[in-house]
């Protein structure tokens, strides 16, 4: 079963009851963190989220909005004794934003793999996870992704941090969520 929980939907600053931007994904023991907004770590604990089996982030883009919150998940993985590697998904210039913010958090037991995003769209397999990232509209360079489990039926989850999804006409707006069930 895939699990989708919408941990952060507000823009900008956080609300009471309302935090940055951020979406989970849990299949088959594994998790996708989908943007990583202040707030995450909290909105992970009242939703009844564990940190330690993240196994992929995906970052939309390098807006504070959209990744403050990073440094304190990664050194809380780290005191929870994590050792898996973390792959790290995001635009180009992702592996500067990422050892930047680690300055708070240098040393840690597990790797970071960081992979850039350089296409209009890009496609990757993980852990059952089909990952299409595709470039959207906005001010800075960003990515929306859509995640697919292959299996009898089909369950996809789109999600654009911001901006428009450049391959369909009429979908503009701040955040484009889409679940889709077959």
């Amino acid at each position: 079963m895939l699990d989708v929980c919408l941990l952060g939907t507000a823009g900008m600053m956080p609300l009471p009851n309302r935090w940055l931007t951020a979406l989970s994904l849990k299949y088959n023991g594994s998790n996708i963190l989908i943007d990583c907004g202040e707030g995450t770590q909290i909105a992970m604990k009242e939703a009844g989220i564990n940190f330690k089996p993240i196994d992929i982030l995906c970052i939309t883009h390098f807006h504070a909005d959209h990744i403050s919150g990073l440094p304190g998940l990664l050194l809380t993985m780290g005191n929870a004794e994590r050792t898996e590697p973390l792959t790290i998904i995001g635009p180009k210039g992702l592996t500067r934003v990422v050892t930047a913010l680690r300055t708070i958090a240098p040393e840690l037991p597990f790797e970071i793999k960081c992979i850039e995003l350089n296409e209009q769209d890009e496609y990757f397999e993980m852990n059952g996870y089909h990952i299409h990232a595709f470039r959207v509209k906005h001010a800075v360079l960003c990515y929306g992704y859509s995640v697919e489990i292959k299996r009898s039926g089909r369950f996809s989850v789109v999600y654009s941090g911001y901006g428009a999804w450049t391959g369909k006409k009429g979908h503009k707006g701040h955040i484009l969520y889409g679940l889709k069930a077959t």
